[in-house]
C-alpha cells in the first residue's frame, strides 16, 4: 500500500516528465548507443547504469526511463524495510516506511537515475539482515547481508565503506555479535561489490590509489570540513548547494523535522529499550552516523540526496518514537492526542510535498532552457550529430544533442586544447558558455549571444571547420 502511493505521489509530481538531468545524463550515456559516453569521473560508479541498461536499450523516452525507475525505487522500498518486519514488527516498519517515503527528496530520486536512494535501500537492507544473522544460524540469512552490502557498494563503494565499518564496529562491541560469519559476510560482500570499480581504476586511473586521489580532487579536497550546516541549509533545496553560503534553509518552518530528528531518533531508542528492541533501533542509529560523517565533516559542499541512506535507517527509531509515544497516552485524553498527532503527520507530509512541487517545477524551467539551447545549437549553426560541445553543462547540452563533450578543463576534462581543436576537423564544435570572454584556444572563434526564454545568457562561439 505505502509503496503504491510512493508511486503515485510522484506520478502527480510531474517528475514523470522531467528531462533528465547533468548526473542523469552522465549515467544514462554509459549505457546509451545512441549518444556518444559523457566522461566518467572518479568518484562515480557502475551500479545505477546497470539499473537503466535494460529501459535505455529498448527506448530513448525519458517518460519510460522515469516510469522504470520509479517502479524500481517502490520495489526497493518493500524489500529493505522486509527484514525489519521480524525484527522491529509491523506497525514500526509501516510508519518507519510512510516516514522515509514521504521525505521530499526521497520522492524526487525515486525517479531520478541517481545512486543515492539504493544506496539507502542496500544500507537499510545490510542492517537489517546484520540483526537477523545475530539471531538465525542458517545460511541464507547471511547470503542475504552479503548481498545487501554488495548491492551498495556496486553503487556507491565509498558508502558501503563506511557501511563495513560500521557492521565491523557493532562486532567488535557486542559479545552476542560476534560472530565469525558475520565478519566475512560483511567483508565478502564489500569485496565483490567493488571489484567492478576496482577494475576501472587499474584500467582507468592508475590503480585504487590514484582513483582516490582524484575522487577527493572532484570533490573538492577530502578533509575536515564542518559541513553539517550546509546540509540543514540545502534541506529543501538546491538539489546542489556548491558553494553553500545560503542562510537559513529555504521555506525554513519546513525543516523542522530535520533539527528534530536527532531528538525523534533518542525517543525511539528509550522506547525500543523499553519494548526489548534496544539493539535493533541501536544498530540502525549507529549506522545511519556513521554514514552521514563523510558528510557532515569531510566534505565543502552539501546536497540534499547525500542524507537519504541516514533518512532511511534513522526511519526505524522515529517510527518506535511515534508509536511509544502515542502508547503513552490513555484515557478520555487519548482521542484528542492522537488527533493533534495525526495533524501533525499530515502537515509533515503535506510540507513535503510542497517542497517537491517547487523542486520539480523549478528543474522543469531550468532543464527546459537547456533544450532550448540544444535546438538553437541545431537549427541556427549545424550543431547535429556527429557534434561535440565543450563549455558550461556541457554533458547535459551533448546529451540533449547527441554529441560527444570533451572538457579542457574542470571536473570533467578528459582532452587538451590540442585534442579539442583536432575535433574540430572532423565534426562541428560549439562552445556554450555564460561567461563572454573565451578560453585561448578559442579567441578566433565567432561568437554569438543567445538569451534564453528564461533570462539565462548564453555565448557560443563556433569553431571553424
Amino acid at each position: 500500500m505505502i509503496a503504491a502511493v510512493f508511486i503515485v505521489a510522484q506520478a502527480a509530481s510531474g517528475a514523470v516528465r522531467l528531462p533528465l538531468g547533468w548526473d542523469e545524463a552522465v549515467y544514462v550515456s554509459q549505457v546509451s548507443s545512441r549518444v556518444p559516453a559523457a566522461f566518467f569521473s572518479a568518484p562515480r560508479a557502475r551500479g545505477i547504469t546497470w539499473l537503466v541498461a535494460p529501459v535505455v536499450a529498448l527506448t530513448s523516452s525519458t517518460e519510460a526511463l522515469r516510469l522504470w525507475m520509479m517502479l524500481l525505487a517502490a520495489a526497493g522500498l518493500v524489500v529493505a524495510f522486509w527484514p525489519w518486519l521480524r525484527l522491529a514488527g509491523r506497525r514500526v516498519v509501516l510508519v518507519g516506511a510512510a516516514a522515509f517515503a514521504g521525505l521530499w527528496v526521497v520522492e524526487f530520486y525515486a525517479a531520478s537515475v541517481m545512486p543515492n536512494l539504493y544506496v539507502a535501500y542496500g544500507a537499510l537492507a545490510a542492517a537489517g539482515w546484520f540483526l537477523r544473522v545475530a539471531d538465525d544460524r542458517r545460511r541464507w540469512p547471511l547470503a542475504a547481508l552479503a548481498g545487501s552490502v554488495a548491492f551498495t557498494a556496486v553503487l556507491r563503494p565509498h558508502d558501503a565503506g563506511y557501511l563495513m565499518l560500521a557492521l565491523l564496529a557493532a562486532v567488535a562491541a557486542v559479545r552476542a555479535w560476534r560472530r565469525l560469519a558475520l565478519v566475512v559476510a560483511v567483508v565478502a560482500g564489500l569485496v565483490a561489490g567493488i571489484v567492478p570499480w576496482l577494475v576501472e581504476a587499474y584500467m582507468n586511473y592508475g590503480g585504487p590509489l590514484a582513483r582516490l586521489r582524484a575522487s577527493s580532487g572532484v570533490e573538492g579536497g577530502l578533509g575536515w570540513h564542518l559541513a553539517a550546516f550546509m546540509q540543514l541549509r540545502s534541506v529543501n533545496g538546491p538539489l546542489l548547494c556548491r558553494p553553500c553560503t545560503n542562510g537559513w534553509p529555504q521555506a525554513a518552518v519546513l525543516s523542522v523535522w530535520w533539527l528534530l530528528l536527532p531528538v525523534l531518533a533518542a525517543g525511539g531508542l528509550v522506547f525500543a529499550a523499553r519494548a526489548g528492541r534496544l539493539r535493533v533501533a541501536g544498530l540502525a542509529v549507529w549506522c545511519a552516523v556513521v554514514l552521514t560523517v563523510p558528510y557532515f565533516f569531510l566534505i565543502t559542499y552539501a546536497a540534499p540526496r547525500f542524507l537519504i541512506p541516514a533518512y532511511a535507517l534513522l526511519a526505524v527509531p522515529v517510527a518506535e518514537c511515534v508509536i511509544g509515544l502515542a502508547g503513552l497516552i490513555r484515557g478520555r485524553w487519548r482521542p484528542y492526542v492522537v488527533g493533534v498527532a495525526a495533524v501533525c503527520v499530515l502537515a509533515q507530509l503535506a510540507g513535503q510535498y510542497l517542497v517537491l512541487e517547487s523542486r520539480v517545477a523549478g528543474q522543469q524551467r531550468a532543464r527546459a532552457g537547456d533544450q532550448w539551447m540544444v535546438a538553437r545549437l541545431a537549427r541556427q549553426y549545424g550543431i547535429r550529430p556527429p557534434c561535440a560541445i565543450t563549455g558550461d553543462q556541457s554533458p547535459l547540452l551533448a546529451f540533449y544533442a547527441g554529441c560527444s563533450s570533451p572538457a579542457v578543463g574542470g571536473n570533467n576534462a578528459s582532452t587538451t586544447s590540442a585534442g579539442l581543436l583536432k575535433i574540430t576537423r572532423t565534426m562541428p564544435l560549439a562552445l556554450a558558455r555564460h561567461n563572454p570572454h573565451p578560453p585561448t584556444y578559442a579567441q578566433h572563434w565567432p561568437r554569438h549571444q543567445l538569451t534564453a526564454p528564461s533570462g539565462e545568457k548564453w555565448y557560443v562561439f563556433i569553431a571553424p571547420r
